[in-house]
């Protein structure tokens, strides 16, 4: 399989992962992700090395946050694409529709444990109003990213 291929199957899902956001917010109402905040945390993390910013609204913005967040929102797919690729040449995952449910819903403990604690938001948000919310949309979200890189990976090698 090429790079361009695995690259390209990264791309294709994070553009599901959003277009779905967007679709959910207009049927909920609740807003999608915010791209700035994490572009502000990523700027901060690489100008001064704090990983951990527990006020992370209150930073003042930062320019080109939101160019930031989204490319490393981007980056993190693609990355998560090669990942995915890499556990399939060891054959742990196949590329099926169940694999990628699975890798989804493993992927997303590094939202419930690295990102959300350090924009002081806590292990599976639980320093928010609706920690049980946070959780489970980050869970819906991974959980259909995963399958769109699984089945990603089936549809290339037909």
């Amino acid at each position: 399989m090429s790079i361009v291929t695995i690259f390209l199957i990264g791309v294709a899902a994070c553009v599901i992962f959003d277009l779905w956001q967007i679709l959910f917010a207009k049927i909920t109402g609740i807003p999608p992700s915010n791209w700035a905040i994490t572009g502000r945390w990523c700027i901060g993390a690489l100008t001064k090395g704090r990983f951990y910013a527990p006020n992370i609204e209150q930073i003042a913005p930062r320019p080109r946050e939101l160019a930031v967040g989204w490319l490393l929102h981007y980056a993190v797919a693609i990355s998560y694409a090669f990942i995915f690729w890499g556990l399939m040449s060891v054959s742990w995952l196949k590329a099926r529709f169940f694999d990628g449910f699975l890798f989804g819903v493993i992927t997303v403990l590094v939202p419930w444990l690295f990102f959300l604690p350090c924009m002081g938001k806590e292990v599976m948000g639980s320093h928010t109003p609706n920690p049980l919310l946070i959780s489970a949309l980050s869970l819906m979200m991974h959980s259909l990213f995963g399958v769109s890189i699984g089945l990603g990976f089936l549809w290339s090698s037909i």
